[in-house]
C-alpha cells in the first residue's frame, strides 16, 4: 500500500518547492519508486524536478473531446493509452501532471480523471507526493481524499497563516 503525502496552502508559500525537495529526499534515501503528482492547474513541479512535460491528463481529455480518437479505437482505450503516455519517467520517480482544459472552464473533469488514474497507479509505488493548487478546492474535489499526511505549507504572513488554519480545519 502506498504512503501518500499531499501539500496544501496559499499560493506562493513554497508548496511546489517543498514537494520537489521531498521527492528528491525520498529518491536519495532509496525509497523508490516515487510517484510525483502535479495536481495544480498551473503546473510547474516538473521545473523543480528538472523535467520536461510534453503531455498532461488535461491535454489527453481535450484530444478525446476534439474527436482525435483513431477509427476502430474506443474512447476508453484511447484515454488509457494517452494517460500512460502522460507519465514522465525519471531515475527513481515518475511524474504525472494534471494540467488544465483549454480555455476557461471548470477543472472538475481533469480532477476526476486524475483521481481515477491515480487509483490505477498507486499500487506500483511505495510513496506518492502530490503537489496541489493553492487554496482548498482540491479538498472539495476529493483529489486529496485518501492521503496519509497533508503538509500545510505557509509563509509568515497573516493571510498565509489564516489560509493554513482554514485548510487544517
Amino acid at each position: 500500500m502506498a504512503f501518500s503525502i499531499a501539500l496544501a496552502g496559499k499560493g506562493g508559500t513554497g508548496k511546489t518547492t517543498v514537494a520537489g525537495l521531498l521527492i528528491k529526499y525520498l529518491v536519495k534515501s532509496g525509497k523508490t519508486p516515487v510517484l510525483a503528482v502535479d495536481a495544480d492547474s498551473n503546473a510547474n513541479l516538473n521545473e523543480v524536478l528538472g523535467l520536461t512535460v510534453t503531455d498532461t491528463l488535461g491535454n489527453s481529455r481535450e484530444e478525446m473531446k476534439k474527436g482525435k480518437v483513431p477509427s476502430g479505437m474506443t474512447k476508453d482505450v484511447f484515454m488509457s493509452m494517452k494517460l500512460e503516455q502522460a507519465v514522465v519517467e525519471a531515475p527513481g520517480f515518475d511524474l504525472v501532471v494534471m494540467g488544465r482544459p483549454e480555455g476557461a472552464g471548470c477543472y472538475c473533469a481533469a480532477n476526476t480523471l486524475l483521481t481515477a488514474f491515480l487509483e490505477r497507479l498507486i499500487g506500483n509505488y511505495p510513496y506518492i507526493v502530490m503537489d496541489n493548487e493553492a487554496g482548498m478546492e482540491h479538498i472539495s474535489r476529493l483529489t486529496t481524499s485518501n492521503v496519509d499526511v497533508l503538509l500545510i505549507v505557509s509563509d509568515s504572513s497573516r493571510r498565509g497563516l489564516q489560509a493554513a488554519l482554514r485548510i487544517y480545519e
